[in-house]
């Protein structure tokens, strides 16, 4: 059983169309579990109106960022985990199980990941966003990992941290494994590494499809967007670094313990 954990925050129209897309997936073996930080209760009366199955939580005091994704991870009882942040959904209706078929026909992985489709959302001033180039500023654009990039990974997965190009959470599925596998809670901007990271110090073979399963709403307020001068991006960056310095010591020892 494939596991759906899907944070949200305040964003009723936005998870019912990730809700949508879900339930018109022709694979069919999975559970959904719902987090939700939101300060209303618009998601809440829309899970218990038209998606009953839904295993939802509403947190009391919302736990932020990363905390409210690894609650909805934490829910899960299914063998493979796929997040899915509640601004994205599945691209057609063949999705879900092109993922499942990643891990299914690669059982010596732990994490799969997709090319993803970037929708720029209605009344959003894309000029404006951090992270979409000049190129990019359209309605939509495909993109997935690079060949050079698919064999620096395959050679030494430390060449992630050169730069990420498997692509957000939401593009990717993991194996629950021995131990649930969570995101690092300190990591701040980079926590979708950190989390590649911990998977592949774990087993460092992959599997991957440029076709793009999954669709990310872009806009000024999802995570990507998040860290400008005023929310003390510094500071953020700062605490990366450090993390990510952290773990390239640990992954040295763990390459060299496994060679001696």
């Amino acid at each position: 059983m494939v596991s759906i954990c899907v944070p949200c925050y305040n964003n009723r129209d936005e998870v019912e169309r990730l809700l949508k897309s879900i339930y018109s997936q022709d694979y069919t073996d999975f559970e959904v579990n719902l987090s939700d930080d939101s300060t209303d209760d618009e998601t809440a009366r829309l899970v218990e109106t038209c998606y009953p199955k839904v295993n939802y939580r509403h947190n009391k005091k919302p736990y932020g960022h990363i905390f409210n994704w690894n609650v909805a991870i934490r829910m899960a009882k299914g063998e493979y985990i796929k997040v899915m942040f509640s601004d994205d959904w599945f691209t057609d209706c063949t999705s879900l199980g092109a993922y499942v078929a990643l891990l299914d026909e690669n059982p010596d992985v732990l994490l799969a990941f997709s090319g993803s489709r970037q929708v720029m959302l209605d009344g959003q001033d894309i000029s404006a966003m951090h992270h979409v180039t000049a190129a990019h500023q359209k309605n939509f654009y495909d993109r997935a990992a690079e060949e050079g990039f698919i064999e620096r990974l395959g050679s030494d997965y430390r060449n992630l941290f050169l730069g990420n190009q498997i692509g957000a959470p939401s593009a990717v599925i993991y194996r629950r494994g021995s131990k649930l596998t969570l995101f690092d809670e300190q990591s701040n901007w980079a926590s979708d590494m950190f989390l590649y990271f911990d998977l592949f110090e774990k087993c460092p073979a992959f599997a991957s499809t440029r076709k793009p399963l999954v669709s990310i709403g872009v806009h000024e307020k999802q995570y990507t967007e998040s860290f400008t001068e005023k929310d003390g991006r510094e500071n953020k960056l700062d605490t990366g670094k450090d993390r990510m310095s952290q773990r390239m010591r640990r992954s040295q020892k763990i390459r060299t313990d496994c060679q001696s």
